[in-house]
C-alpha cells in the first residue's frame, strides 16, 4: 500500500473542508487521526487556507486558488 505524501493529505482535507466541516468529518473523510489532522489543520490555517468558524472549518479564497492549482498538478 502506497503512503500519501504530505500534499496529498492537503488536499484531502481541503476536499472536505469546502463545503464546511467540523473536526470530526475532517478525521473520518480525510481517513486521518484526531492529532494529524489537528496538525495539518493548524498549518492550513496559519497559511490562511482555512478558517474557523465555531466548530467548523470553512475554506478561505486563497484555499480555493490552491486546491484548484493543486489538483492540476496531481498525476
Amino acid at each position: 500500500m502506497k503512503r500519501r505524501t504530505k500534499f496529498d493529505i492537503v488536499i484531502a482535507i481541503l476536499d472536505v473542508v469546502s463545503g464546511g466541516a467540523t473536526k470530526t468529518k475532517i478525521v473520518y473523510k480525510a481517513n486521518l487521526n484526531f492529532n494529524l489532522a489537528t496538525k495539518y489543520l493548524d498549518f492550513l490555517l496559519e497559511k490562511g487556507f482555512v478558517r474557523t468558524n465555531s466548530s467548523r472549518y470553512e475554506m478561505t479564497d486563497e484555499g480555493k486558488v490552491f486546491l484548484e492549482k493543486a489538483k492540476e498538478l496531481q498525476i
